[in-house]
């Protein structure tokens, strides 16, 4: 439990930050909203980490009206949905190069310039001489393996267009690789 407070702890202080400039404000905010859990009945929330990211969107809405900052939505963009995305998001991300190097070496140049690079397919196919119906189709068979490495790893939950909601560790399932990145976050 303690661990799965300390990721959650990390998640929303990041989520925070991001649209509070001040670390000090962020971790009082952050603070505020753990809180607010610790007073709250939680017994009838179905998704104790989207109650929090609600409560911290409101938390900072708070905070920009208490210094009398006028903003409008674009300024501080917000849904559920996004935000959890994004922060699921960038957790995930983390592990990305760790998972491309427990690829086949065949699929795993082609990921790291594709994925981490973000080279073109067909420049690719150009740098290494392959031919592009190749490179598209190796290209996707290794999204392919890298999702199945992610989902090996974590329970992802997504939306109806697949976008990344959340997602939760299995127990020891990530420990197999001494190269582990569960160790950044303590998650996959």
């Amino acid at each position: 439990m303690e661990i799965q407070i300390d990721t959650l702890y990390k998640s929303l202080y990041i989520f925070i930050k991001n649209r509070i400039n001040n670390n000090a404000d962020a971790q009082d905010i952050t603070q505020d909203v753990f809180l607010k859990l610790s007073s709250s009945n939680t017994e009838e929330v179905k998704n104790l980490k989207s109650w929090m990211f609600t409560v911290a969107k409101n938390s900072i809405i708070d905070y920009y009206r208490k210094n009398n900052y006028h903003y409008n939505s674009e300024e501080l963009p917000y849904t559920e949905d996004n935000d959890n995305n994004t922060v699921a998001v960038e957790e995930l991300s983390t592990c990305m190069l760790t998972f491309i190097n427990q690829l086949p070496a065949d699929y795993k140049e082609l990921m790291l310039l594709s994925e981490i690079n973000n080279m073109p397919q067909k420049e690719i196919a150009e740098q290494l001489g392959i031919n592009y119906a190749t490179v598209r189709s190796k290209v996707q068979r290794g999204r392919d393996k890298l999702k199945k490495l992610f989902t090996d790893c974590c329970n992802i939950e997504q939306d109806a267009r697949n976008s990344i909601i959340d997602y939760e560790e299995k127990t020891n399932s990530c420990q197999s690789d001494p190269y582990d990145c569960s160790d950044k976050n303590d998650k996959c």
